[in-house]
């Protein structure tokens, strides 16, 4: 059983749509063409194509074709006056039959049985897939809405060399992988690199935000999480010379990321003296705010994080040992940088504790992206057997950022080697459930997440895992 479709074709559009019908669209389908010009038929013809040479704007001669039922009817002419001339013929001939018409000009036909595509998009939309960092949508494959997408991974993109399995892929997935003109079905442990081009399936709001969290390249954090710095001074909890420090250490990261503000939250005000050195640091892109209410601090900070665009909150050791704004901070999925009583400005090292959890690679852009801004080497320490995939990821990654990497094996607990021989060191831990549950008294714990206060005369920053 075939299918009939009646193509009315003239100019030079006309004659490529034929050829690309001719090439790759021969099927059970019959085309009957009507033609002027004879440049337009193809000196092979194939079995299921019939020419007919006669002007389409002819009522009486079109309705010799009309013998037989089209199941679609398509206009590529021209000019404005045949094409509608030519679909008024169709139209008189057939009340129902569905007709696509390529529209240079704006038509404005109401018919329910009409399709009109409009060129100058078609030309614009093909235009605009070819510029950089633009995401391709595809026009003619599913909704058209932008539910299916391509994305080129950039190298210093945040999905390099990073395995399918440990990005999180909620209401949208990595369909396919082009890579070398070849295509990749995906397993979790298929490893993207630099040049790929995926293929993404998705709702089109949410494949929006995966496209520009693939283009964004390191040297932005604290992207995506916000654009501000944070930091939190509980002035009943900490000393004036901590209060000194940890005001110094926030300017000092802010110096050195690329945020827009540091917003200082100031609780539970008790030294006149130390509050006016706060106070003397409030500037265009740092502002300093204080709250005088003595009681619902948590609830200032909640109000704070919710307003402000923060995309790093900043606070002190003994702070974040309090479980219920552990709990809060853990709600906003930011990072947080929990300052020690140690300067900043003397860091050489990030360090992470290496164990086999998916967790590590989900983080790794941003420890990356940290190390980076604030000219750090890369230190990973192995104490049991480390799966070889998450190793051979951070050894990618520091190729392609030119960060030295040492992997340090140690048969010792690795937090008594941390504290006993390291310094000058920020520690990175991805901010997960575990450090919600950690208690100074879970002494027997053998995961370092648990054990972070162990380490608490070492900075450390804290990374959401999703």
């Amino acid at each position: 059983m075939h299918t009939d479709v009646l193509i009315l074709a003239d100019g030079i559009v006309a004659k490529h749509f034929i050829e690309r019908i001719m090439a790759n669209y021969v099927s059970q389908n019959h085309y009957h063409v009507v033609y002027m010009d004879e440049s337009l038929k193809p000196s092979e013809v194939r079995a299921n194509f019939f020419f007919y040479r006669f002007d389409p704007t002819s009522f009486v001669k079109l309705s010799k074709l009309f013998l037989r039922r089209y199941k679609e009817v398509v206009i590529v002419l021209g000019n404005r006056i045949d094409t509608v001339a030519t679909f008024e013929n169709v139209r008189r001939l057939d009340t129902s039959v569905t007709i696509v018409v390529l529209d240079k000009w704006g038509l404005e036909i109401e018919d329910s049985n009409f399709i009109a595509l409009d060129a100058n998009e078609i030309l614009a939309n093909r235009i605009v897939d070819h510029l950089p960092n633009v995401p391709v949508i595809a026009q003619n494959v599913g909704l058209g809405m932008g539910e299916i997408m391509e994305v080129l991974v950039p190298f210093g993109s945040a999905y390099v060399y990073r395995h399918v399995g440990s990005i999180e892929q909620k209401n949208w997935k990595i369909a396919a992988i082009y890579r070398n003109n070849k295509l990749i079905l995906p397993a979790p442990d298929t490893m993207i690199w630099p040049n790929d081009l995926l293929l993404l399936i998705g709702q089109p709001t949410v494949l929006r935000e995966v496209f520009r969290s693939i283009k964004r390249e390191v040297g932005q954090f604290p992207l995506p999480f916000g654009v501000n710095c944070y930091l939190f001074i509980d002035m009943m909890r900490l000393g004036a010379q901590a209060i000194r420090h940890l005001v110094m250490t926030a300017i000092y990261l802010h110096q050195k990321i690329n945020d827009k503000k540091l917003l200082i939250r100031v609780v539970n005000p008790t030294d006149i003296a130390t509050l006016d050195f706060i106070k003397s640091y409030a500037s265009d892109d740092i502002d300093v705010m204080i709250d005088y209410s003595y009681d619902a601090n948590l609830e200032v900070v909640r109000s704070d994080l919710q307003q402000g665009g923060v995309g790093l909150c900043i606070v002190h050791q003994c702070c974040f040992s309090m479980p219920r704004l552990r709990e809060m901070l853990y709600e906003f999925k930011i990072p947080i940088f929990c300052a020690a009583n140690v300067s900043v400005n003397t860091l050489k090292n990030a360090g992470l504790i290496m164990v086999n959890d998916d967790n590590y690679e989900k983080i790794s852009s941003v420890v990356f992206d940290v190390a980076v801004q604030l000219h750090l080497s890369l230190k990973l320490f192995e104490y049991d057997e480390v799966d070889a995939k998450i190793l051979e990821h951070f050894q990618n990654l520091a190729n392609i950022f030119s960060k030295e990497l040492h992997i340090q094996k140690t048969k010792s607990n690795p937090i008594r080697y941390i504290a006993q021989r390291e310094k000058d060191m920020l520690l990175v831990y991805p901010f997960s459930q575990k450090v919600l549950r950690a208690r100074p008294w879970k002494i027997f714990s053998t995961d370092p997440e648990m054990l972070f206060f162990k380490l608490r005369s070492f900075h450390q920053i804290f990374i959401p895992v999703s």
